[in-house]
């Protein structure tokens, strides 16, 4: 994640509602968490921050579209 301030805020709403756009189930881990990328409280308790190694997983009808969009939002 390239975001100095990490998943927390705005950052993380934004995470949210773009994964909410998509059918697929999304999850996020990091340091032995797990977060459905879907909800919001889940997302900021993993406390990602800056130069974080996150594991995004999708599964469903669209994960590969799923994947490149979360992907390319958490490194912009």
């Amino acid at each position: 994640m390239s975001s100095p301030h990490g998943l927390q805020g705005r950052r993380a709403a934004r995470l949210t509602s773009t994964a909410s756009q998509f059918e697929c189930d999304i999850q996020l881990s990091s340091n032995g968490c797990t977060a459905d990328a879907k909800n919001v409280s889940e997302v900021m308790h993993l406390s990602a921050r800056a130069g974080l190694r996150l594991r995004i997983q999708a599964s469903g009808a669209d994960e590969s579209v799923a994947l490149r969009v979360i992907c390319a939002l958490l490194t912009d």
